[in-house]
């Protein structure tokens, strides 16, 4: 009896994430604004992906939240960090930096709809790679 059920409950979810995707596919293509904040974002998803530690899958979470804040950046960042924010090696040109920091503030940068907070960490890190430290920290930490 639960069975069916749940099969109709599962075709029910489906349907209604199918019609959500197709809703936001229609926006999309109707507005062009649309379309660059979606690549925007996708982009910047993308780009801030290896950043992110995943959650260990046993329950013990101290080794998780020992050496991250909540957001899944270290207190400090290092040249590690900073390298893995850009894309880029750590032992890349001062050019390299400043092309890979340029690309991701074009898509990211807060005045384009982007993070203020993700635009801090950019440029953050082009600060640490390019030897350019201002200040302990971000604004955000």
């Amino acid at each position: 009896m639960a069975t069916p059920f749940l099969t109709g409950l599962g075709i029910a979810g489906a349907a209604w994430a199918a019609r959500a995707g197709l809703v936001a596919a229609e926006r999309i293509a109707s507005n062009p604004e649309y379309a660059k904040q979606a690549a925007a974002a996708a982009a910047g998803v993308k780009g801030m992906g290896d950043v992110f530690k995943r959650i260990p899958t046993s329950f013990g979470m101290g080794r998780f939240f020992m050496s991250e804040s909540a957001t899944g950046f270290n207190a400090t960042m290092n040249r590690a960090e900073a390298a893995k924010i850009l894309g880029i090696r750590e032992v890349s040109n001062k050019q390299t930096v400043k092309e890979a920091h340029r690309k991701l503030m074009l898509l990211n940068h807060p005045d384009r709809g982007g993070s203020p907070f993700l635009a801090s960490k950019i440029n953050e890190a082009s600060e640490v790679l390019q030897g350019q430290r201002r200040s302990s920290g971000s604004a955000f930490s």
